[in-house]
């Protein structure tokens, strides 16, 4: 039988693949944050716009800021969510630990250290 094959996939226990879902949608929220990010932020001074006189935002966009917020604290909750069922398969010997869901933890986590305690 070929790995990775359908019939492989049939044999994943339920709270595996259920692990695995959440952990997508954990990194997909994470993702959807880091794009809000990018236009929520304040914008950089650099040479061009003190050259031409452009004005930039040296604030968080308030809407965008807050969706920026919610995604986050989402994520973190999908992923503690994750973390918690890994644990708990980990100590049944059933899965190993995913290091990945841990990384999103610490990442959801900086993101909202960032937006709250400075630019």
């Amino acid at each position: 039988m070929k790995r990775g094959s359908l019939a492989d996939l049939k044999r994943v226990p339920f709270w595996s693949r259920v692990l695995g879902w959440l952990s997508i949608c954990g990194w997909l929220i994470f993702v959807v944050a880091a794009i809000v990010f990018n236009y929520a932020k304040p914008e950089r001074n650099t040479i061009l716009t003190e050259i031409f006189g452009i004005s930039v935002r040296d604030y968080w966009h308030i809407t965008l800021g807050d969706l920026f917020v919610i995604l986050l604290v989402v994520g973190l909750l999908v992923s503690l969510l994750s973390f918690v069922l890994n644990y708990v398969l980990f100590r049944q010997d059933k899965q190993h630990l995913w290091i990945n869901i841990m990384v999103l933890i610490m990442s959801c986590l900086g993101g909202l250290s960032l937006y709250f305690f400075g630019f």
